[in-house]
């Protein structure tokens, strides 16, 4: 039999936090289990137990300090405030260039004939290069001749 549902409702029930249908399955558990009977006889007698203890006031000068150190820690200190003003005025100034960069390109008459012509010739570029590449010897590294017409060292 597996009760360690149970197990765990034990300390819930006999502090009044179980649905009144679960309540009623381990009251039915404990009828027919007799470990689970004990624990829960056992766990009603040390809750008793303790709820008869007297009640004793902690000393004003300790409630003080507790309540102060839980304001001193709950309440969050501002670190990153200043964050956001600093982060505020780069994000306005890229907003600010995103809305004239726009307002620009609605507004300019010659920049489509540019853009043509940036765009014929970066297809002229890509033509020329990929020509290169097709002539290019290609192996799995770099050969003398690559180091010696790029520049390129190690």
């Amino acid at each position: 039999m597996n009760c360690t549902r149970y197990e765990r409702w034990i300390w819930d029930d006999l502090e009044g936090r179980l649905s009144a249908a679960q309540a009623q399955e381990l009251r039915a558990h404990r009828q027919v289990c007799p470990r689970c009977q004990r624990q829960w006889e056992a766990a009603r007698a040390t809750y008793q137990a303790l709820r008869a203890l007297p009640r004793h006031r902690a000393p004003e000068r300790l409630i003080q300090q507790v309540r102060a150190r839980i304001q001193q820690t709950a309440a969050p200190k501002p670190v990153f405030a200043w964050w956001k003003r600093v982060a505020l005025a780069p994000a306005l100034g890229i907003l600010a260039a995103t809305a004239w960069w726009g307002w620009m390109a609605l507004n300019s008459n010659t920049t489509a004939p540019a853009v043509a012509t940036t765009a014929s010739q970066n297809a002229e570029n890509w033509v020329e290069i990929h020509e290169q590449l097709e002539l290019a010897d290609w192996s799995p590294t770099p050969t003398p001749r690559y180091f010696i017409t790029t520049g390129y060292t190690r």
